[in-house]
């Protein structure tokens, strides 16, 4: 999938932007406060319908105006073009001129991936969280799954609520059995390929094994023993599923979030967002759009032009930054056989 131009009118603080993509990487550049993340956000909003920064969509909308729009024209097999009106409380979109009655119509255009300062930081946040992460990539690759967490979830709420109260759980006991041994089926299936394509994307940028994840689960051997372990009622809470998995990050065998550098966390969170690229490409036999917000911050040269070099030659990628102080970099942009572009925001 390849993205030829976007516009887009009273994003954020953006009145009109218009613009045409290098199918290989192109740079955003400007002042604090222009509106580089507003075209970022405006382009995963057109592939996703959603905002990568709030949960809630209304603020993107230009401040005294009643609506916005999103237009852009992609590539996939042949060219087309998605549009969408929002007025926040409702989208309304459009695929070639003709209205798109179910979102879900659209969701072929999602593979987008992004990285932004404005999303949760992996390696700091909770355990929690970081399972939430890893079941939005999970969702990506294989849809259905979203239905099974989400089933899970529900059924541990209901079953948690029940031994709060102290009544009885068997009637729900079976289903969660069942739900659980699907998200761990699922969970297990996607770490073992995710941390092999890890190692891959680690060797390809620094040459060596330095990072490592981990992935924890407490599967039980069989459904009797789940059922076993789901009678321990001491804390009146569920006591085992995947709910209480764990991963972990390490760097040269120590914790990551304690040893690592800023640096070093940062160059970890691109090799992740590289790795969910391949793995896209791999599963959904398409390429995937790569959004990276401020993406010289915290980062040396030399890991600056790892990373570049290994999504300029594969993915199609779109940068912002306030400028490139980077010399090798320069060279890069100056060089005519690098298909590279550079869009200037101004006051």
């Amino acid at each position: 999938m390849n993205l030829i131009e976007i516009s887009l009118v009273n994003v954020r603080k953006l009145e009109f932007f218009k613009a045409h993509f290098s199918p290989t990487t192109t740079i955003i550049t400007g002042n604090n406060g222009q509106g580089k993340t507003s075209v970022l956000e405006s382009i995963f909003f057109l592939l996703t319908t959603k905002s990568f920064r709030k949960k809630y969509n209304k603020s993107i909308i230009k401040k005294n105006e009643n609506r916005l729009q999103i237009k852009g024209v992609l590539k996939l097999d042949e060219e087309e073009t998605i549009k969408i009106n929002y007025d926040s409380r409702k989208k309304e979109i459009e695929k070639n001129g003709i209205k798109v009655k179910k979102t879900s119509e659209i969701l072929k255009y999602s593979n987008v991936v992004s990285m932004s300062p404005e999303e949760p930081d992996v390696v700091e946040i909770y355990r929690k969280e970081k399972l939430q992460y890893f079941d939005k990539i999970i969702f990506k690759i294989t849809p259905s799954y979203i239905k099974i967490i989400r089933s899970y979830n529900k059924l541990l709420l209901i079953r948690n609520a029940l031994l709060e109260t102290g009544q009885e759980t068997h009637q729900w006991d079976k289903k969660i059995i069942e739900t659980g041994t699907l998200v761990w089926s699922e969970r297990k299936r996607f770490f073992n390929h995710f941390i092999e394509k890890f190692k891959s994307v680690e060797k390809d940028i620094i040459g060596k094994k330095k990072y490592f994840l981990e992935y924890i689960n407490t599967i039980p051997d069989n459904e009797n023993q789940y059922f076993v372990k789901l009678q321990n009622r001491k804390e009146k809470q569920t006591l085992v599923g995947p709910h209480l998995d764990k991963i972990n990050f390490y760097l040269n065998e120590k914790n990551l979030q304690e040893s690592g550098s800023q640096g070093e966390k940062k160059l970890f969170k691109y090799m992740l967002k590289l790795t969910e690229a391949e793995i896209i490409k791999e599963k959904k036999q398409t390429l995937p759009i790569l959004l990276l917000d401020d993406f010289f911050a915290k980062l040396d040269d030399k890991n600056i032009m790892k990373i570049f070099n290994f999504f300029h030659r594969k993915f199609q990628t779109i940068i912002t930054t306030t400028k490139t102080n980077n010399t090798m970099m320069e060279e890069r942009l100056t060089n005519p056989k690098t298909s590279i572009k550079i869009i200037e925001l101004n006051d």
